[in-house]
């Protein structure tokens, strides 16, 4: 299967600030996918949603632009 580039998404979740605690969060990479951690589950779930928004248009990205290739073939 294909790797996604988490860079991206690394780079737009670490940027955000909790606006109760003002801190900011940390993506970590795993053997399943990635995880959040934040200062506060609020903030957390928040940017889970976030994320999980990403990965999918991510992922949507990437299997256009193997169809293309393939489709060039």
């Amino acid at each position: 299967m294909f790797d996604l580039d988490y860079s991206l998404i690394k780079q737009e979740i670490e940027s955000e600030v909790c606006q109760e605690h003002g801190l900011h969060p940390e993506f970590v990479k795993t053997e399943e996918g990635f995880g959040i951690r934040a200062c506060c589950d609020p903030f957390r779930i928040e940017l889970v949603q976030k994320s999980e928004k990403m990965v999918e248009e991510e992922t949507t990205k990437m299997f256009e632009k193997i169809m293309k290739d393939l489709l060039k073939k």
